[in-house]
């Protein structure tokens, strides 16, 4: 998936043709790059995750609201059985940090239910990551979900989340670097997966979120963390 601001994947054309407007919360669209950032205001309510990470790496989020109802004037359309399906869907980009310190992070993700296009949004998911000039495409990925079932387990919002050791990896078999980093995954201090590259699952209670809620997300580089573009490394 692009990692750009927008409504809707594929699934979801006709929305961008016909509801991109509709479809951006209020609060969150009246930020341009010309006034400030959404979480400048005491008006904007929102959670917290902040934690450290690299000086050079970049964190960033991304939160992603599903909305329907009767009076819903949004459609999706599914490139796989064809059917038109009504409903609206927007990914918000969460890129500005306000922490003054270049070892630290502090992301304000909007969570609150908001009325686009007649459609009542509510949050879905939340997905954080890093970039730097050696991996550009992203590295220890966070997906946040709530519970979908009654059987599905949480942890605590006040847990502490880490990704440790992040680094590039050496593949014998190929007799070369890794493109981009794998990191180890450690929930309140305990390690729960080692070596991922892609992303790792969490879920949380959303319905606990409030606008004092703060979730720490520790990203720490290991020994072979790399800072340089791969185009200006020969790596031997």
């Amino acid at each position: 998936m692009s990692k750009v601001f927008k409504v809707g994947l594929p699934l979801v054309v006709f929305i961008g043709a016909l509801g991109l407007y509709y479809a951006v919360p209020s609060f969150f669209a009246k930020h341009s790059k010309t006034t400030p950032p959404f979480g400048a205001s005491p008006d904007d309510r929102y959670i917290t995750i902040k934690g450290l990470k690299p000086e050079d790496a970049k964190v960033k989020a991304y939160s992603t609201f599903y909305g329907g109802g009767e009076l819903c004037k949004s459609f999706s359309w599914s490139a796989v059985d064809g059917k038109k399906r009504k409903g609206g869907k927007a990914i918000l980009r969460i890129e500005h940090n306000f922490s003054q310190d270049e070892s630290h992070y502090e992301l304000r993700i909007p969570y609150t239910n908001f009325i686009s296009n007649g459609c009542d949004m509510k949050q879905y998911d939340i997905t954080v990551d890093a970039e730097n000039a050696y991996d550009t495409v992203g590295f220890a990925e966070l997906r946040i979900y709530p519970p979908r079932m009654e059987s599905d387990k949480f942890i605590s919002t006040k847990s502490l989340l880490e990704a440790r050791n992040c680094k590039v990896e050496f593949f014998e078999f190929r007799k070369k670097w890794s493109g981009g980093f794998s990191c180890d995954y450690y929930i309140g201090g305990k390690i729960k997966k080692e070596g991922v590259f892609n992303a790792y699952d969490i879920r949380l209670d959303f319905s606990q979120f409030t606008d004092d809620t703060t979730i720490r997300y520790d990203i720490t580089a290991g020994d072979n963390y790399r800072t340089e573009p791969k185009e200006s490394k020969s790596i031997q």
